[in-house]
Order: C-alpha cells, then sequence, then structure tokens
C-alpha cells in the first residue's frame, strides 16, 4: 500500500529529508518553478510547496520516509524489498559522491581554460534537467526536444558558455550522444570528467565582430533589407575588409533560418508564446476534483458604462470549467472577496486559489480570507498568463460571446451597424492595458445581470474540448463526493469582512478601540487594555466591530462584538460598568497567581547570589592585553597644554634674558600687587573672594593650586545655578 504523502511542505522540512541546506532547496525550486501556495503566518506571510508539483525522485524520498500501512505478508515482502532497494540506491549514490570528490581534485589541477569548459558543460546539462523537469518528459525525449529548441533557438544560454564550449554557426554543437556522454563522464568522474578539448569553430567569409554586429542590428530593426545592412556594415567598419553583399545575404537568410524562433522571442514575445512556446502536458492534469482548484484574474482595461469606469473580476473552476464574473468599479480585494462569497455559497469551498502576484490579490486582506477559510493560495509568476489558462481562456470566450447580448447588436441602420464593428474589437481592448475604454450603454446592475445570465444559460452549458466534449453543468452533475459548504452565512460575512488600516490591529485604551472616527466599546475589552488586538469592520451594521486576540503563533481568537454607542444608541455607562467588573475580577486573579509564583520562587536572597556568581565568575578570567593605537584629537591636545603649563607652574618659573627696562616694569606691577594684597580688607563673601582672585589673576599674581581649584568650582556653581533659574 503507498504511503500517503502530504499536500504542502515546508523548504525547511524539504531541507530535513534531502539532507541539503535550506538555501539550496529555495533555489532548486526557483530555477525549476515549484508550484507554491502562500500561507499567512505571524509576522507576515511564507510559502509551502505543492508536493503534487515535485520532481518524481523527490516524491519518492518523501515517500520512503513515511511508513505505509499494510498488512498480509505479500504487502510486507514488498515493503521489505523496498527499504532494500531504498539502501542499495543509497549505497550506489554514495560511492558516486566518493568518485565525484576524487574528480574533484583532479579538476582542481587543470588549467583555468579547461575548468571554464567544464563548468559551462556542466551548466548545459543542468538546462537540459530543468527543461526536462519542468515539461514533465521521459529523459531521451526531453533531452532530445531540448536540443531541437536550443538550436531553434528558443533556449538561450550565456555567452560565457558558447565562447567555453565552442560554437558552430552560432551555436553548439549538441546531440543525444554528446550529452549522454557528458552525465556519465560527470557521474563517474564529477568536474574532471566534464573538462576536454575544444571543439574547432568553423571559419566564416565574415568576422565575428560583424556577424555580431549583424545580429544585434537585426534584432533592433528586424526589417532592414540586405542593401541596408550591407551599407550599415560599410560605415561602422569603415577601413576593414568589408564582406561582399552576396556574403551578407547569405549569412542573414541562414541566421534567420536556424534563429526563427529565437528571434521571434525577442521582436514579439505575445506572438512567441502563442506559436512556439513549448505545450508538451496539459495545464488541468493535475485536477481531479471538484473545486480542487480555482483561477482568479482581472481585465486590465476597462469598461465604461454609464454610471462610471468598470473592470471585470472572474473565477473559474479548473475540473467543471463552470465560472463567474463581477462587475466592479476597481479591482480591489473587497471585490474579490465579494466575488469569492458568491462563489463559495453557490459552489462550496475550495481547496486552492490561484491568483497572480498583483496588490489586490496578496493584500493582507485576501491572504487573511483564504487563511481564515483554510484555502491555499497558490501565486502565479509575473507576466506569465499561461500559469493560470482557464481564466484567461474564459475571459476571450465571454468577451467575444456576450457581444450579441448587448443592446442594439442587430442593426438596420448605417450608423448602427458602425457600432456593431467597433464592438467586435471588444475582447482585444478590454484585454490590453491602456487602451481606450470599452462604452457599452447600460449601467453596472444592468450589465452584471447580463454577465451572469450569459454564464447560467449559455457558457455552462457549451461542450468544452478540454472535458472531452461534456459541459460544466454536466460536470457538475456527474459529480458524486461530497463537497465542503457553508452553513453559517453570516459567519462567512464575518471572515470576509474587511479589516480597517494597519492591517487591521488596534490597541485597546482605557476607553476602547479607536477605530474610523469611532470609540468601540465591550465589557470583554477590561482585561485587555493595552493589547494589540485584530479588528474586523461589519460591512452592515456601521457602529459594529469585530475584535479578535493575536495568540503568540498567530492565529486568531475571536474576543467579542464591539460597539460604538454613538452610532447604535446602546448604554456606555452599563457597558463600562460591566468592563470594570470583569477587568477587577482578572486582574485579582492574576495578582493571587503571580504571588504564588513569586513566593515558590524563593526571590528574597536573589541579590547576594548574583554578586557571588559574577564575583566567581570574575576571579575565573585573565584578560589578555589587547592591540592600542594612538588616539588624540584636537580638544585633546588643548587640554595636554594645560597640563603641560600646570606642570611648569608647579616646576617653577624658568629664567629667562630680559631687559633693564622689562625688569624695572615688572619689579613696579609687584609693587603694585603687593601693596593692593597689603591694604585690600578679607573677603566677606564667595563672590568678593572670586572677584579678588580674579584681580590678582590680571594683575599677573601667580595663585595657588588650592585658590585656583575654588575659583573653578565656583565658577561651575554659579553655572549650573544659573541653569536651575532658567
Amino acid at each position: 500500500m503507498q504511503a500517503t504523502l502530504p499536500g504542502q511542505i515546508s523548504s525547511r522540512q524539504l531541507a530535513m529529508v534531502l539532507n541539503v541546506s535550506e538555501r539550496a532547496v529555495q533555489k532548486r525550486a526557483r530555477r525549476a518553478g515549484w508550484p507554491r501556495v502562500v500561507k499567512s503566518v505571524q509576522g507576515g506571510n511564507t510559502y509551502l510547496y505543492m508536493v503534487s508539483g515535485l520532481p518524481e525522485e523527490i516524491r519518492a524520498t518523501l515517500a520512503a520516509r513515511i511508513k505505509p500501512t499494510f498488512a498480509g505478508t505479500a504487502a510486507q515482502s514488498g515493503y521489505t524489498r523496498a527499504k532494500e532497494l531504498t539502501a542499495e540506491l543509497a549505497a550506489a549514490k554514495q560511492s558516486r559522491r566518493q568518485a565525484k570528490e576524487a574528480g574533484l581534485a583532479a579538476y582542481e589541477k587543470l588549467p583555468d581554460s579547461r575548468k571554464t569548459e567544464a563548468k559551462a558543460r556542466l551548466e548545459i546539462l543542468r538546462a537540459r534537467d530543468a527543461f526536462i523537469q519542468a515539461a514533465n518528459l521521459p529523459k531521451k525525449k526531453g533531452t532530445i526536444i531540448f536540443i531541437r529548441e536550443y538550436k531553434a533557438g528558443a533556449i538561450k544560454l550565456p555567452k560565457w558558455i558558447e565562447q567555453a564550449v565552442g560554437t558552430r554557426n552560432g551555436i553548439i554543437s549538441l546531440s543525444w550522444a554528446s550529452l549522454y556522454r557528458w552525465e556519465r563522464a560527470f557521474t563517474e568522474c564529477g568536474l574532471a570528467g566534464l573538462a576536454g578539448q575544444y571543439e574547432a569553430t568553423r571559419t566564416t567569409s565574415i568576422a565575428k565582430h560583424m556577424q555580431d554586429f549583424i545580429r544585434g542590428l537585426l534584432t533592433e530593426r528586424p526589417h532592414l533589407g540586405i542593401p541596408t545592412v550591407h551599407q550599415a556594415v560599410e560605415a561602422r567598419f569603415a577601413g576593414q575588409e568589408i564582406p561582399s553583399k552576396s556574403a551578407v545575404r547569405r549569412f542573414v537568410k541562414k541566421w534567420r533560418t536556424d534563429n526563427q524562433s529565437l528571434i521571434l522571442y525577442t521582436t514579439s514575445f505575445d506572438q512567441w508564446r502563442s506559436n512556439h512556446m513549448i505545450a508538451l502536458g496539459k495545464a488541468d492534469e493535475p485536477v481531479t476534483r471538484l473545486n480542487q482548484i480555482w483561477e482568479f484574474d482581472s481585465t486590465p482595461g476597462d469598461i465604461l458604462l454609464t454610471d462610471g469606469r468598470y473592470n471585470l473580476i472572474g473565477v473559474v473552476d479548473v475540473y467543471s470549467r463552470r465560472a463567474k464574473l463581477h462587475v466592479t468599479p476597481t479591482s480591489k480585494s473587497e471585490a474579490i472577496a465579494a466575488l469569492t462569497r458568491r462563489a463559495i455559497l453557490d459552489w462550496g469551498v475550495p481547496e486552492t486559489a490561484k491568483t497572480d502576484n498583483g496588490s489586490d490579490y496578496v493584500s493582507s486582506h485576501m491572504v487573511r480570507v483564504f487563511e481564515s477559510l483554510e484555502i491555499d493560495q497558490m501565486l502565479c509568476r509575473p507576466f506569465h498568463p499561461e500559469d493560470k489558462p482557464h481564466i484567461e481562456r474564459f475571459f476571450w470566450t465571454v468577451l467575444h460571446g456576450i457581444v450579441e447580448l448587448l443592446p442594439g447588436y442587430i442593426g438596420h441602420s448605417v450608423a448602427e451597424r458602425k457600432q456593431i464593428q467597433d464592438r467586435q474589437s471588444f475582447a482585444q481592448r478590454i484585454m490590453k492595458q491602456g487602451e481606450e475604454p470599452v462604452e457599452i450603454k447600460m449601467n453596472s446592475e444592468q450589465f452584471q445581470q447580463i454577465c451572469d445570465r450569459w454564464c447560467d444559460a449559455v457558457y455552462h452549458h457549451n461542450t468544452h474540448g478540454g472535458l472531452n466534449g461534456k459541459t460544466p453543468d454536466q460536470m457538475v452533475r456527474g459529480w458524486t463526493q461530497p463537497v465542503r459548504r457553508i452553513t453559517d452565512e453570516r459567519a462567512l460575512d464575518i471572515l470576509l469582512s474587511p479589516a480597517p488600516d494597519r492591517n487591521g490591529t488596534r490597541v485597546v485604551g482605557k476607553d476602547g478601540i479607536h477605530v474610523q472616527n469611532g470609540t468601540f466599546i465591550a465589557a470583554e475589552l477590561g482585561p485587555h487594555v493595552g493589547k494589540t488586538v485584530f479588528v474586523l469592520l461589519d460591512p452592515i451594521d456601521y457602529g459594529t466591530i469585530y475584535v479578535f486576540l493575536i495568540q503568540p503563533d498567530g492565529s486568531k481568537e475571536f474576543l467579542c462584538r464591539a460597539v460604538d454607542p454613538f452610532r447604535t444608541g446602546h448604554d456606555r455607562a452599563e457597558i463600562a460598568s460591566r468592563a470594570r467588573a470583569i477587568q477587577d475580577r482578572v486582574m485579582r486573579e492574576g495578582r493571587r497567581e503571580l504571588k504564588r509564583i513569586a513566593k515558590e520562587a524563593a526571590v528574597d536572597e536573589i541579590g547576594k547570589e548574583i554578586l557571588s556568581f559574577r564575583e566567581q565568575k570574575r576571579a575565573n578570567v585573565h584578560r589578555f592585553p589587547s592591540p592600542s593605537e594612538p588616539y588624540e584629537t584636537f580638544a585633546m591636545q588643548e587640554a595636554a597644554r594645560a597640563v603641560d603649563d600646570i606642570r611648569k607652574s608647579q616646576l617653577g618659573p624658568v629664567p629667562i634674558d630680559i631687559t633693564t627696562e622689562e625688569e624695572q616694569a615688572a619689579a613696579e606691577l609687584i609693587d603694585m600687587a603687593t601693596v593692593k594684597n597689603d591694604n585690600r580688607p578679607l573677603p566677606a563673601t564667595a563672590q568678593e573672594k572670586y572677584e579678588q582672585l580674579e584681580q590678582d589673576l590680571r594683575c599677573g599674581i601667580d595663585l595657588s593650586d588650592a585658590d585656583l581649584a575654588w575659583m573653578k568650582r565656583y565658577e561651575l556653581w554659579l553655572a549650573t545655578g544659573e541653569r536651575a533659574t532658567q
């Protein structure tokens, strides 16, 4: 009996199963385009990979890790052999790994040119493997198709790879045999096995740099004629040997023939996607259940109705192809939620919603809606409409078919026939962004009725080639398994309710919760003042909100329904009294619990314990001297000068040579200072003392260190006192 695999798995879980790093899993997933779904978790969103879309070998490894349930000797025998085979494969893998390690040592001894060649061949093998995996093809068939697509120019390899391996006529010479030989050499010898000799490049009559110029010229201007191309070569490479016009013609003709797909890819991607993009599998191949996958999308263009501009939002159930349309002024998350509500009530709850990466589809509102309803959201790659082909095809069908139901379709005058001709471009204009809006002479309500009636009466009863000739209605009626349905429509409305700004979070204040200029209160909010909660707006009642507690794991638990008394007329005093009573009870219970915990912890002597622990820890630590370097600033230099002055004063005056006149002037100053000091009265206040000392300094009298220190303290005291007074 086969083991049951999970529906989704995280990158961390895959890394543990495959015994590689999580980053390696994520890089491989991005390179191979593994399908993934978005999940809302605390702090943002995370991605889970769909197990059904993983490569076969990874699913086999997952199955080997999950022990299946079985009964009977035969089942036990099969299970035992499978475990033995797994062990044998693991041993063979280990042997190959050892061979690669030995080859890696040999690879390091190679010259750089051969190393580059080996890396280039390995990258080609990786490109081949990614192609086979994405197309879900057998190895040999996938390799042959990969080579064909590369030679046709549909697969582009980096220039350095082509230069390292060598090209003929601008492409690498590849074959099934050569790729098989490379793969076997890499398996047996690692990178060293891929290091060969460069292949000779066939010479042509046109120099390589001129060939590159012609390719670039024709890429930018694909419709240039041969005479113009030849003139451009003459102008660009004047003075060099210019090839003849016939040689240029032959080269351009061959290049256009060999690279037809690549040229179309470069010049008109939409046309290339329609005519050349490989489509070997079926987009709905893994879909086997009703409501397994719903595809959502919006029209890029506008529809100009009598009451304004509108867009169309659509949803398609991939299994049955049934569909719904919603006419909305803009493609916002609230409109997508409204369409989701209609589809869920009519069809049931889907397993997966496939959307693009637009801001309206990955908004916090839609992520919360899908998460609350336990719907996996699968994101398509940007600018890849082929990832959701069913809704894209449905839009073209409805926009081509609905024109017949619009007013005035059957015209009897020249003017009316002109209107009919203008409407034929309805689909082309509405499915392209930036086009002029399509004008329809009806209001949004009438157009919504037309869309609903067309889906129910026409589209759901038309046969589809993808359904083997059945209609969507027949597919739905033929499904006999249970369908998940919402029984409480009001609960669904609450889940789909929009959240206010700030991602719907609010802090419960003493007076309640403030939302959109209103203050909402409830008795249950009392014990949660200061906590952050999640809020939903009631789409029907303007005076009501729904409050949810945010759990540590990011989940939201319903707390209460809060109201704004000014909007609903509730008795604020009664609600406040009940809130205080609940808050007091919760706080008393919490205080008793905290006191019990503190008593059991015995923390009275914790201060002494901390000091003893830190002293013991410090006694066991011996520091090594750390390296240092001199550091000096201008302020530090000035401070050093002040220190030098103090030292000089302590050492006493230094004898200097002065003239007789200078000596006589100094003696007079000293006599004047002595007379002043002898005749001055003792200071009565600190201010008088400071003024006397300051006068002595101006007179050139040296003060003692004690007097200088006192003056400094007095100045600091004055400065501090003035700031305090101010």
